[in-house]
Protein backbone atom coordinates (compact mmCIF):
# COMPACT_ATOMS: atom_id res chain seq x y z
CA UNK A 1 0.00 0.00 0.00
CA UNK A 2 3.10 2.75 -0.03
CA UNK A 3 3.49 2.13 -3.29
CA UNK A 4 -0.20 3.74 -3.65
CA UNK A 5 1.01 6.65 -1.66
CA UNK A 6 3.93 7.31 -2.98
CA UNK A 7 2.16 7.29 -6.15
CA UNK A 8 -0.04 9.78 -5.29
CA UNK A 9 2.07 12.10 -4.07
CA UNK A 10 4.50 12.00 -7.11
CA UNK A 11 1.21 12.68 -9.07
CA UNK A 12 0.22 16.13 -6.97
CA UNK A 13 4.11 16.64 -7.28
CA UNK A 14 3.63 16.32 -11.16
CA UNK A 15 0.35 17.88 -11.44
CA UNK A 16 2.00 21.30 -9.52
CA UNK A 17 5.12 21.39 -11.86
CA UNK A 18 2.67 21.08 -14.80
CA UNK A 19 0.60 23.75 -13.84
CA UNK A 20 3.49 25.74 -13.69
CA UNK A 21 5.06 25.01 -16.35
CA UNK A 22 2.04 25.64 -18.70
CA UNK A 23 0.74 28.95 -16.92
CA UNK A 24 -1.71 28.02 -14.49
CA UNK A 25 0.53 29.58 -11.62
CA UNK A 26 -2.58 29.65 -9.15
CA UNK A 27 -3.63 25.67 -9.54
CA UNK A 28 0.39 24.41 -9.65
CA UNK A 29 0.80 26.34 -6.21
CA UNK A 30 -2.24 24.95 -4.96
CA UNK A 31 -1.50 21.20 -5.63
CA UNK A 32 2.56 22.33 -4.64
CA UNK A 33 1.09 23.25 -1.10
CA UNK A 34 -1.12 19.65 -1.17
CA UNK A 35 1.75 17.48 -2.18
CA UNK A 36 3.73 19.25 0.32
CA UNK A 37 1.02 18.24 3.45
CA UNK A 38 0.28 14.89 1.89
CA UNK A 39 4.69 14.28 2.01
CA UNK A 40 4.70 15.62 5.80
CA UNK A 41 1.65 13.64 6.84
CA UNK A 42 3.34 10.64 5.16
CA UNK A 43 6.57 11.29 6.68
CA UNK A 44 5.16 11.85 10.23
CA UNK A 45 3.11 8.45 10.17
CA UNK A 46 -0.27 10.44 10.17
CA UNK A 47 -3.01 7.79 10.09
CA UNK A 48 -4.65 9.09 7.61
CA UNK A 49 -1.64 7.93 4.81
CA UNK A 50 -0.72 5.26 6.45
CA UNK A 51 -3.43 2.92 4.63
CA UNK A 52 -3.35 0.81 7.71
CA UNK A 53 0.23 0.13 7.47
CA UNK A 54 1.74 0.37 11.71
CA UNK A 55 5.63 1.03 12.24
Amino acid sequence: MRVIRDVLIEAVFAGALTSLVLGYGVVGLVLLALGGVLLSMALRGHKYMSFGITR
